[in-house]
């Protein structure tokens, strides 16, 4: 694993920035977990990062807090979405981070929440993969 990606290993968000085809870019605060030298990160299908990363797999990240405060060097990386074949690698990685004490028992609870969303579609998921360049 490269040393920066070590590194994130202790945080517990970074901000992933990306860009619109015309450069700008717009950053996110996402948990993650690391394995090897990539980055999982699960987030809505519909949110406005997906659509960016359809147009342009270029982005950064860095460390930062809950609410974006950035902690440390951003650096440059590529993301992809994962097709439904590959997500199980996925699931996993963030499951070994999330699904234990605490963090078990507030996803169990954000599950619950979208299965009682009775009235609208249920949120459809997508797994992103972050690699350095």
């Amino acid at each position: 694993m490269s040393q920066k990606f070590k590194e994130l290993e202790k945080q517990k968000y970074i901000s992933l920035t990306t860009f619109y085809k015309r450069g700008k870019g717009v950053a996110t605060p996402v948990n993650f977990a690391t394995e090897n030298d990539k980055i999982y990160v699960n987030t809505s299908a519909k949110s406005w990062k997906v659509k960016r990363i359809k147009d342009n797999p270029r982005a950064k990240i860095a460390p930062c807090t809950i609410r974006g405060k950035i902690l440390g060097e951003s650096m440059d990386v590529s993301v992809r979405i994962l097709s439904e074949s590959e997500e199980s690698k996925a699931k996993e990685v963030l499951d070994l981070k999330f699904n234990k004490g605490f963090g078990k028992i507030m996803s169990g609870m954000f599950n619950l929440f979208q299965k009682l969303r009775f009235w609208k579609e249920p949120d459809q998921r997508v797994f992103l993969e972050i690699t350095q360049v």
